[in-house]
């Protein structure tokens, strides 16, 4: 008890500042909207600062697997090459170089925000229009699974709709079997989506693979997910089908954006002929 009275003797000064000083700082903050304003800014930007420096130690604890990730592709780019090489003269490959009618172009980007515990997730990428970022272009992760697509770009960021969106809509196939439907979210797990309007005589399995159909936002061939579940609306007699992603939202850290150039193409002529756009 003695060593307490001792303590707080030699501390009570500082105290009495410390209580004096927030009862201050209270009165300040709240003497004026002005005063008020400037102090929640303030807070905003420490706020902001704190949170930056944990989302760039996140980026550097991840960029071994986002390494792994680039490393696997660059070997699949390379035997895909190799392959081009065995069966092609190297005239041929020069000219496959030189063509300017690709039909995809790519545009790689970070993550810099991301949510999927609403029913209406967003992400954002720091890429933009500066890039030749568009809005319509698919993002898909660097192993080549479907994520979501851009909804509004700025000169140096873009926001996109993410699958775990209720608003989401693509247009999904069987790789097998070529038959179609619609993807969506139903907004529960974030590890699954709903392909339905399959029609009901379609052979469909547990485990099958289902990839996008070519439309304004997806090129064909990106990979959705595989079947988990599977039931027959016979109302409407057409399948509702659970497909477990095969991408993890939450951890995504690098995109690629994909512009499907004959998609875009066709749109702009629709709306300068006939004035329609396709969502």
């Amino acid at each position: 008890m003695y060593r307490l009275l001792l303590f707080l003797r030699r501390i009570y000064v500082f105290a009495i500042f410390g209580v004096l000083e927030g009862l201050a700082l209270h009165y300040y903050a709240n003497s004026t909207m002005h005063t008020r304003a400037r102090l929640l800014g303030l807070s905003d930007r420490m706020v902001g600062g704190v949170y930056e420096a944990i989302t760039g130690a996140g980026r550097y604890m991840s960029l071994g697997s986002v390494n792994r990730l680039l490393e696997d592709k660059v070997v699949a780019l390379e035997n895909e090459l190799a392959v081009f090489r065995d069966h092609y003269s190297q005239e041929a490959l020069d000219s496959i170089r030189m063509a300017e009618d690709f039909r995809h172009q790519y545009v790689t980007a970070r993550v810099v925000h991301n949510s999927i515990n609403k029913r209406e997730n967003f992400f954002t990428v720091d890429r933009g229009t500066r890039d030749g970022v568009e809005r319509g272009m698919a993002v898909v992760s660097l192993d080549g699974y479907m994520v979501g697509y851009v909804e509004g770009v700025s000169a140096g960021n873009a926001i996109c709709v993410s699958v775990l969106n209720t608003a989401f809509r693509a247009s999904g196939m069987f790789a097998a079997s070529g038959h179609f439907g619609s993807v969506s979210w139903p907004g529960v797990d974030p590890r699954t989506v709903r392909l339905s309007e399959v029609p009901k005589y379609a052979p469909v399995s547990r485990g099958d693979t289902i990839i996008t159909r070519s439309s304004l936002n997806f090129p064909e061939g990106i990979f959705i997910g595989r079947v988990e579940n599977f039931t027959v609306d016979e109302a409407r007699a057409s399948y509702e089908i659970d497909v477990a992603l095969g991408v993890d939202v939450a951890a995504l850290r690098v995109v690629m954006l994909v512009k499907n150039l004959e998609a875009f193409e066709r749109l702009r002529l629709e709306e300068e002929v006939i004035g329609v756009s396709e969502e």
